[in-house]
């Protein structure tokens, strides 16, 4: 998985330093992130450490001893419509300074000049769009699109609808491959069926992890040592409570919360989500043979939803929710409004996705980032979520199925473009995008290797745009509400839940 690069770009970084001694260049050197969080533990419960890992050798996709003379090779991802989710990562018109870019460019020609292809991505699609498009595709016989980029809540509906080739029976695919998120791949399966996949194919994944930032300068005026925290194994929902619950500053007075006034933490209405699966809660579980199941209702997850209310419930004062206010800003940018108080030092920590973190770049105030908190100490680990309303999945149409050429050539070079994505492209994404732009410390070097490492999910949520997310939206309005009535909400949905969960299964277990 993409996570393994880590320790990879640390080292290399760490070789450019030591050179940087000579020649005057480079920044301070920074340990291996494995070295330095294991050295720092409490040694009760060890944070995640990564493996060391080679770029995958030629011979990790199969390439046939003919070319394609020059055949366009389509991808459908979403585009301009989409704004900063527009998908870049398979097409750029020419090499670029900017290191992303440029290893988009260089992905692109490794794959065009190995396979005899030309590389067309469709620009004028969306999200909302791309599942129309995907139908008429499939219903229309003549297939345009040879790889389908979609984001995770519409590909159950496209895989439910049958217009998904399973991807187990895509030839030369090989999903056991780290270049693909094995994680992802167990919690989105339903019977051992995976019809869409994500990993080193993309950089949107990781765009779309949720994680935490800290103001600097804040945490050096209270006196936190925020990353010792995370690398002792104390950094959980009671301490996040603790230093934050005493924050809140009224600028007129009245001690009415407003967006002028200052907060523990600024964020959004996906810092519900975020913090529950942080806490690795589940709204369903796998059963016998991989069948989903709803398991809602049970001790841990009341545990979970107290605490998350105790820390995000608004009469708390304690975090700032964006949406609550929805005046502060243009609509539809509301997520500004928690960008803006953490910029103007109103606010200790800003939970978002790891795009916003990067969106931070002119920022004055130093910033760094962190993974959510876990629930307890007892946790094995710091695990967070990708959204998936934008975390973007790979997949291919029956349309293409049915065309046993085309169907060939189009497993061949999704798993090329994967792991041709571990090589250049998601090394390039967190040395460049990441560490020297979007961080300004070297500790936060260090805690993206644990951040990436565990995400974790759950077809509840995944499954956004079907009855079977249902019961995740009634888990936000009941943490909105500060009730957790986690009983009387699962019985209200469990017939809706089970319903559409039904369909699901019968829909992925018939689909061949």
């Amino acid at each position: 998985m993409k996570n393994r690069f880590f320790a990879s770009v640390i080292i290399i970084l760490m070789i450019c330093f030591a050179a940087a001694a000579f020649t005057g260049c480079a920044e301070k050197p920074t340990d291996n992130p494995a070295a330095s969080t294991a050295a720092q533990n409490n040694g009760t419960n060890p944070v995640d450490t990564v493996a060391e890992t080679e770029p995958e050798p030629p011979d990790t996709y199969y390439v046939p001893g003919y070319t394609y003379n020059g055949d366009p090779f389509v991808i459908l991802c979403p585009g301009v419509n989409d704004n900063e989710w527009e998908c870049k990562d398979f097409y750029a018109e020419e090499d670029s300074e900017d290191a992303v870019v440029s290893a988009v460019f260089q992905r692109q020609k490794k794959i065009e000049d190995t396979f005899g292809v030309k590389i067309e991505m469709i620009t004028d699609a969306s999200r909302g769009t791309i599942g129309n498009l995907v139908k008429k595709d499939v219903l229309g016989g003549d297939p345009e699109y040879d790889i389908v980029m979609q984001v995770m809540s519409n590909a159950f509906t496209l895989a439910q609808s049958k217009y998904l080739a399973n991807l187990a029976n895509v030839p030369h695919l090989d999903l056991d491959s780290d270049v693909w998120d094995q994680s992802y791949l167990e919690q989105s399966s339903i019977a051992g069926q995976n019809y869409f996949a994500t990993g080193d194919i993309t950089t949107m994944d990781n765009d779309a992890t949720w994680v935490m930032m800290f103001n600097k300068k804040l945490a050096e005026d209270y006196d936190l040592k925020i990353y010792d925290l995370v690398n002792n194994n104390e950094w959980t929902f009671d301490k996040l409570y603790e230093i934050t619950k005493d924050l809140y500053f009224s600028k007129d007075g009245s001690g009415k919360p407003s967006a002028d006034d200052t907060f523990g933490i600024a964020t959004t209405i996906d810092f519900t989500q975020g913090l529950f699966y942080a806490a690795d809660g589940k709204i369903i579980r796998k059963g016998t043979d991989d069948i989903p199941v709803l398991d809602f209702n049970n001790e841990q997850n009341g545990k979970i939803i107290d605490a998350v209310i105790k820390i995000y419930y608004a009469a708390n004062k304690i975090t700032f929710d964006c949406h609550d206010y929805p005046s502060a800003a243009p609509s539809g940018l509301y997520h500004l409004t928690a960008q803006k108080m953490f910029e103007e030092n109103r606010a200790l920590f800003y939970s978002e996705v790891m795009q916003c973190a990067i969106r931070l770049r002119d920022m004055d105030t130093n910033y760094g980032i962190i993974p959510m908190p876990k629930f307890d100490e007892n946790q094995k680990y710091y695990t967070t979520h990708s959204v998936a309303g934008v975390t973007l999945c790979a997949m291919i149409t029956k349309a293409i199925e049915a065309k046993s050429d085309r169907f060939e050539r189009a497993g061949m070079i999704m798993q090329a473009l994967a792991v041709e994505g571990k090589n250049i492209l998601t090394p390039a994404y967190y040395e460049k995008s990441l560490i020297a732009k979007g961080t300004r410390d070297y500790e936060s070097k260090d805690m993206l290797p644990i951040i990436f490492a565990h995400r974790t999910c759950d077809i509840g949520y995944m499954a956004e745009d079907s009855q079977v997310s249902s019961l995740f939206n009634a888990l936000r309005t009941m943490i909105k509400k500060g009730q957790n009535t986690i009983a009387k909400t699962t019985s209200s949905y469990t017939k809706k839940v089970n319903k559409g969960l039904d369909k699901m299964i019968e829909a992925f277990t018939s689909a061949d």
